[in-house]
Parts: C-alpha cells; structure tokens; sequence
C-alpha cells in the first residue's frame, strides 16, 4: 500500500503542551514484558496503559474512515493512516460537478501527528469538496471513492455531506464530540456512523498500529507497523541510542530531550531483512515516555514474533523509573 506523508517535525518543548504536574515520589517498579497482537498482515490497533500495564481497547484498522478532534474548539479531520488513506482538494468545483479523480493532487496527514499538517486542512469558511481514497478492504478489495464537503463544526458537533463520484449514497451526516476522548471516529459502513473507538483519553499511553511512513530516498510512501503515542494528550518520548535500558534512573529523565511527535517510537526498533521480509530488533534503541499520568517509564522492545513464529506480535520490557 502506497501513502506519502511529510516529514516528522521535531518538537521542543512549548507552552502549547501539556502543563507538567508534579508526581509524589514513588518506588521504582519491576520490569514487566508486554506482547501486542497486532498479527498479521497486521490488521489490529491496539491501546496500552502503561499505569495499568494492560490493553484498555482494540479494534480493526478496517473499523472506520475518518477521525474527528473532539476539543470543544476542536475542528480538525484525520484520514485512516492505519489504512493508508489519502484525502484530494477540489477547489472552485461546486460538489455535484465532482465525478472523476483525473488530475486530483493527493496529500496525507502529517505522520508525526501535527494537526497543523492534516490532508483536509482547515475547511472551516470555505466550500472545498474533497475526495477521499478509501483504499482497501481485508480481502484486498478497493473500497472506492468518496467526495465530502464539511459544513458546520461547533463545540458539540460537526456536519458534513459526502457522496459516491456518481452522486449516488449522497447523504449529510452528524458527528457528536465526546470530550472524553481525543477523537470520535466514523465510517462509511452500513450507511454511515460513528464508533467511540478509542479510549479514554487518560486511559492509554500507546497505540500499536500501522502508520504511513516517507522514505527520504523512495519516491512513494508505505504503511508500516509502528508505535504510536497518546500526543494529544500530553504523552512524551524521547528515544536512547546508546543501550542504557538497564542503567536508566528516574533522575536521568531530565537529560533527554522529549517530543510530542506521535510516531517518535514509531518503526525503526526492528530492522527488515529485505532478502526474506523477516525482522530482528535494533538493541541499541530504548525509549523513555511520561505518560498521560505523569510517571515516566523505560521501554526497549525485544522481539516482532510470537512463540509459532508469526510477525505482528510486537514484544517489550516495560518498567516505571
């Protein structure tokens, strides 16, 4: 599957992120091992707490098309990433006069989650129309095309109209916000509704997923398996090179450099072998995240495979510092 995405930038910290909130002090907990059923041809997202050390929600990447922010300002749409979906801008072409995608100029979301960078963009006083590719099912199957046009959002609600190219299905649907959580999702299935998909928003740290990825030296993009972090609200990584999983202290937290980028764990802990599509871990990589709680916990994965062999099964060492 092919995506394209712009290139992750690099966050200091800012006042745009979340206020720190002091943590009591506390004992350094044990180093428990996690596995994630993501499977394969990796077809699961999945949520993980890092508090709670336990999956708090999973679903099929094939559950829904969009995303919508929820924050009462809130106004921002996301494509399917996990998908690798890709949103066209039609501007000065009223919506019935929308019918091909001949000439269409595709762009994606942003893959380190910066919602200032999204396919759809700020369509808020304007009347653009634009075309959703809603890539493919789990069979392989394309699922079509659709044309949107957004037309209201406000602290509770947006409305939109989508349609097929042939104007056919053409119908206007609401979408509550449920503060909540970061995001409401939707899909066009079964004529159109919206999933409370995603957890709590202080529930998880973690989403394991595919993500779209641009390669610097290939001219097309790829999904890949990746880690994803709860950015939105306020969970921050920064990442080791160096192999100091097991020397790593709660008082070494305030020399690494922390990002919100969502994709900051991302796909690089494990290194394809492009001869055999097989995978081994890169030991030189750990991270450390402060979760939506606050604590701060180390991270090093340690294997892709499950005991019967089958990638998809992302494996790591977890432990509080």
């Amino acid at each position: 599957m092919k995506i394209i995405v712009l290139f992750s930038i690099v966050f200091l910290f800012s006042s745009c992120l979340k206020d720190d909130k002091p943590v009591k002090a506390h004992q350094a907990g044990t180093i428990n091992t996690v596995q994630i059923e993501i499977g394969y041809p990796y077809t699961n997202q999945v949520y993980y707490d890092c508090y709670s050390n336990k999956i708090v929600a999973s679903n099929t990447k094939y559950a829904w098309d969009l995303a919508f922010e929820c924050a009462p300002n809130g106004f921002h749409v996301l494509n399917n990433t996990a998908k690798g979906e890709f949103t066209a801008r039609v501007k000065n072409m009223s919506f019935n006069a929308v019918n091909s995608i001949t000439n269409l100029n595709w762009k994606w979301d942003a893959e380190n989650g910066n919602l200032d960078s999204t396919a759809i963009g700020d369509w808020r006083n304007s009347t653009i129309v634009y075309v959703l590719d809603l890539q493919y099912d789990a069979l392989g199957n394309h699922l079509g095309y659709k044309k949107i046009t957004f037309l209201t959002v406000n602290t509770s609600e947006y409305s939109f109209k989508a349609a097929n190219l042939d104007g056919s299905e053409e119908k206007v649907f609401h979408v509550s916000k449920n503060q909540n959580l970061n995001f409401i999702h939707f899909t066009f299935s079964n004529g159109g509704q919206s999933l409370a998909l995603e957890p709590h928003k202080n529930e998880w740290d973690l989403l394991f997923t595919n993500h779209y990825h641009k390669f610097s030296n290939l001219s097309m993009p790829f999904v890949l398996t990746q880690v994803l972090t709860n950015k939105h609200n306020g969970v921050l990584v920064a990442e080791d090179n160096n192999n100091l999983f097991q020397s790593t202290h709660l008082s070494d937290t305030s020399l690494n450099q922390f990002t919100n980028n969502w994709d900051e764990i991302g796909y690089d802990w494990k290194i394809r072998n492009s001869q055999d599509n097989s995978y081994t871990i890169d030991n030189n990589k750990s991270f450390i995240v402060k979760s939506v709680k606050g604590f701060f916990y180390k991270i090093r994965f340690i294997d892709f495979y499950n005991n019967s062999g089958i990638k998809g099964y992302p494996t790591f060492e977890i432990q509080k510092l």
